[in-house]
């Protein structure tokens, strides 16, 4: 028997802790259409996922004209920071969509979605905004970092302060730039290959905490610890990525996002 409601949903293909903590929708849209000749009314439909990584989602529509296609949109899931966080490797999910009217189920159906490690970048093709995700200014590891490069501060100019955009002076900039530079050396971290992974796009990531305790990483690993501490010390770091690499930059002059927005 074809169903009397025929439905279509938007979503994305793959939900990692990163992408939740920034607000990235799992589905971004439902549209309904009644393919019945009569009004149907006060319909109800529900989300629910396997494995219970979101809270039961549901929402009301009063009536249905036939023919007339309803988008419900945004559709604001909740899910659970605490079980996307504890994912270390990925998982096959689906999303269970159901239209009712009353006790009777209209339509049904299952999306099959990714449940990524919280740790898996997805690459510059998809949401490369995500990357600055990954950067950790706050991190006690990178505070120890910091510590050091003021000593070199001090060596240098005789001042362990880090004052940021405050001089207006791109040379100051530099010479704090590079006693980041001079701190991580110390730390002696050689290239490794990225962390064991499965999919096509993108890679696992080493979070900059774990690139100093393993003492390794890749260029991006390399990268997001110098932002981090780059931005732990109040400047505005770049983690610029090409084909085939990774590295970090720095603007020499504090930048506003007016400015970028002009460039």
């Amino acid at each position: 028997m074809e169903n009397k409601i025929s439905f279509s949903v938007q979503m994305t293909g793959a939900i990692n802790y990163a992408m939740q903590q920034n607000y990235i929708p799992v589905v971004r849209s439902i549209i309904l259409t009644n393919n019945t000749e009569e009004t149907i009314r006060d319909i109800t439909v529900k989300i629910s996922s396997e494995p219970e990584f979101i809270k039961l989602f549901q929402t009301d529509i009063a009536q249905l004209v036939p023919g007339e296609p309803v988008e419900i949109s945004p559709v604001k899931l909740v899910l659970s920071s605490e079980f996307l966080f504890s994912l270390t490797e990925r998982l096959n999910g689906s999303i269970h969509v159901e239209v009712l009217s009353g006790d009777e189920t209209l339509t049904a159906g299952d999306s099959d979605i990714a449940l990524l490690p919280y740790d898996y970048w997805q690459g510059h093709y998809i949401l490369p905004e995500l990357t600055a995700a990954f950067i950790t200014p706050n991190h006690p590891r990178i505070e120890e970092v910091t510590a050091k490069a003021g000593m070199y501060l001090k060596k240098w100019t005789g001042d362990p302060s880090f004052t940021g955009y405050q001089s207006r002076n791109p040379n100051v900039v530099k010479k704090q730039i590079a006693a980041v530079y001079a701190a991580l050396q110390e730390e002696n971290i050689a290239y490794r290959n990225p962390p064991a992974s499965f999919e096509r796009l993108g890679q696992r990531v080493r979070m900059p905490y774990a690139v100093l305790e393993q003492k390794g990483g890749t260029c991006l690993d390399l990268s997001l610890l110098m932002a981090s501490c780059l931005e732990a010390v109040g400047l505005n770091p770049l983690v610029i990525v090409i084909t085939g690499h990774a590295f970090c930059g720095c603007w020499l002059e504090e930048q506003t996002f007016d400015d970028c927005a002009e460039d």
